[in-house]
């Protein structure tokens, strides 16, 4: 091998693993001699979109406020290496960019960036057993894609959601997510949501808003649970059980300082809630009344405290008969939280596992508490479809 291929090889290490490798006999490089631009950098000076654009600003932001935004914006764009802590147990990415990208940052993922989840069970199938594994480690970690092969699991994909918005999702009271909870379907109708009620320590309970199963109360827990889950960095911890709060690599813990973390947050609960698409046309205001009709809002609450986020936050069960998932205490497998339909032009595919690459697709792979609506949607004329379709399309 010549030594030009050598110094690229032994470059590229550095940029992916931070390590010293040998590149030519008597020549080493590392990562104090090599410099490359990375995917994310530069984000501080990137230009700043309109606010309510996608991945722009919540509102109008003062100067100070404009300059935490954008170094949350910056944390999030980075691209972070194997020297800064990135990867250690395990990770998904190594930016949060990397997932959350479509049609802008802080947007929703495609199908290729699904994650693989997975729980152990001793018969097939045990769902109620919990999780064993919830994603690959990176390639420098031992036993990468190893699992105990005397156990069965159940597997499952995880699509990225959209984080446009979650500040707002953030802020709306408790007691408005309560409020749509039928547990018992009292009322008779078939459905029957219930909240996601998450110990956050010392016997604590929150409302659970955010994730597929409704998993992390706040967006606070959402930053830190994501810099630990998906990345492998380490953040401060604030006893709430969702930081990541050493990982045992040899980078001094926390990896992401606590102004790094307030920075993030800034940024996360000031990105603009997703843009409707605009439509002037007729079939928008008769698609809003079959949404209604055929039963899509008992579960997509058009808006709760004024947010117009098209969710009740609840779990339901919508799943196909037979469907296995993953079990976690409160939400049992099949059981999802309601997605927030907004910004639904630009968030495919659909479904907590990608399943559903339109809209139609996705209300047709409705069952269990939303089988009536699905059996509604069916009866339409293709006409009214239209209508409904090219609502769920602009919202």
């Amino acid at each position: 091998m010549g030594a030009h291929k050598r110094l690229l090889l032994a470059a590229l290490a550095v940029l992916l693993f931070g390590t010293v490798i040998s590149a030519a006999p008597g020549l080493f490089v590392t990562a104090s001699t090599v410099t490359f631009a990375r995917d994310g950098d530069g984000a501080l000076d990137a230009p700043v979109p309109a606010v309510g654009e996608p991945g722009g600003p919540s509102r109008v932001l003062t100067p100070a406020e404009l300059d935490q935004w954008k170094r949350g914006r910056e944390l999030f764009d980075r691209s972070f290496h194997r020297s800064e802590g990135c990867g250690t147990p395990e990770m998904n990415a190594d930016s949060c960019r990397a997932c959350h990208q479509d049609p802008a940052i802080g947007g929703a993922g495609g199908l290729e960036l699904n994650v693989s989840r997975h729980g152990g069970g001793g018969m097939f199938p045990d769902p109620a057993s919990g999780q064993a594994l919830s994603k690959l480690r990176p390639p420098f970690a031992a036993a990468r894609e190893e699992y105990d092969t005397s156990v069965t699991y159940v597997f499952e994909q995880r699509q990225t959601p959209s984080i446009f918005g979650g500040g707002e999702i953030d802020g709306i009271p408790e007691s408005a997510i309560l409020a749509n909870e039928d547990p018992t379907d009292a009322d008779n109708d078939g459905v029957s949501g219930v909240a996601r009620r998450i110990d956050v320590g010392g016997g604590t309970i929150e409302i659970g808003r955010f994730g597929w199963k409704a998993q992390v109360p706040r967006m606070v827990d959402f930053a830190r649970d994501a810099m630990g889950g998906e990345i492998g960095m380490t953040t401060p911890d604030d006893g709430r059980g969702f930081a990541l709060v050493t990982d045992g690599d040899p980078i001094m813990d926390p990896e992401l300082s606590q102004q790094q973390l307030d920075d993030l947050l800034f940024f996360l609960t000031h990105l603009a809630r997703p843009k409707p698409g605009g439509s002037t046309s007729p079939l928008r205001a008769q698609g809003e009344l079959l949404f209604d009709t055929v039963g899509c809002a008992k579960c997509h609450v058009p808006s709760l405290a004024g947010v117009p986020l098209f969710s009740d936050l609840l779990l339901h069960d919508v799943s196909a008969p037979g469907f296995q998932g993953m079990d976690e205490p409160g939400a049992p497998s099949g059981e999802y939280r309601t997605p927030p339909l907004w910004g639904n032009c630009s968030t495919a595919p659909y479904m907590h596992d990608g399943a559903a690459e339109t809209v139609q697709h996705a209300i047709l792979l409705h069952f269990g508490e939303a089988e009536f609506a699905r059996l509604n949607y069916l009866a339409l004329t293709q006409a009214e479809k239209d209508a409904l379709l090219h609502f769920l399309g602009d919202i």
